[in-house]
């Protein structure tokens, strides 16, 4: 393995990003020099102080950034039209994925793979800045009802039956969201709860780590949660999917229904009539005694 410099090209989502994280550390840790280049992890910087984050490339910048680079990560084949000296230094660690492993452990394995190392770690390396204290709002749950495909988001008003069975129980839920996202749901929450938007990756981190639970569905903010060590409840449509899927950092519970329905465009759209409240509030109840276990030790 070359001892030169490393990077590391960032994906389209904030969960695969936060994954592209172990492959920093590892590579630190293997006493590599390395570089990710990614807009979205640019708003974290504060909370990866140990690594060198850049902006996105854009398609013009791409041969001469790239050129005083010996490693370059990418989960893809390298673009058409890239220079023959870049491309024989890029990595396709796509090729290396495990069929049913969960990405975190299969990042660590990856990185093992790369970067030689006997015992690579599945984690971010994540830091989180002061003066945040972890988990402050212990009784706070904060709900995450999107994501990045409407297909993957569980019924609105189940999310908020939930949340009312949950506040009777002494919880506090508070829905949270993307500032661009919040004007469609405001009329839908209806003053019932607090409803929080971010306008940054760095906002949406220092509330959640203060707060004691997390639910939502298969989406960057339960990687993000679970990344911070905050007990993650991950809503998923498909038990298979999930299991590569699921945060895999941290206390995760996973929910999805029973009932599998057959044919994938089905699928998509049906799985979320068949997950009812109480399953996902059973959930909840696992997380939460698992978490109090933990918490006890």
């Amino acid at each position: 393995m070359t001892a030169g410099p490393v990077a590391v090209l960032g994906g389209q989502g904030l969960g695969d990003n936060l994954l592209e994280m172990v492959l920093l550390e590892n590579a630190r840790r293997a006493g590599l020099q390395v570089t990710m280049f990614c807009s979205r992890m640019c708003e974290l910087h504060n909370w990866f102080p140990q690594h060198r984050i850049a902006p996105t490339l854009q398609p013009e910048a791409v041969d001469h950034a790239l050129a005083g680079f010996q490693l370059i990560l990418f989960p893809k084949a390298p673009w058409p039209g890239i220079e023959r000296a870049i491309a024989e230094n890029w990595i396709n660690y796509g090729r290396l994925y495990r069929k049913n492993a969960n990405r975190a452990e299969d990042m660590a394995y990856i990185s093992g793979r790369i970067f030689k190392l006997t015992e690579p770690t599945p984690f971010s390396g994540i830091r989180p800045p002061a003066p945040l204290q972890h988990r402050r709002y212990e009784q706070r749950i904060c709900i995450h009802p999107t994501s990045a495909e409407l297909s993957k988001n569980w019924l609105p008003q189940r999310f908020l039956t939930l949340a009312e069975r949950l506040q009777t129980k002494g919880f506090e839920p508070v829905f949270i969201m993307s500032a661009a996202e919040q004007e469609d749901w405001q009329p839908t929450i209806n003053d019932r709860f607090p409803l929080h938007s971010f306008a940054g990756v760095d906002q949406c981190a220092a509330f959640l780590y203060e707060s004691g639970f997390f639910i939502g569905n298969d989406s960057g903010g339960g990687h993000l949660a679970s990344c911070l060590d905050i007990p993650v409840l991950s809503i998923h449509g498909r038990k298979g999917k999930s299991r590569v899927w699921r945060p895999g950092w941290g206390q995760v519970e996973v929910v999805t229904p029973l009932l599998n329905v057959i044919g994938g465009s089905l699928r998509q759209h049906l799985w979320k009539y068949f997950l009812s409240v109480s399953a996902v509030e059973r959930g909840f109840e696992r997380l939460t005694s698992r978490a109090q276990k933990t918490a006890d030790d």
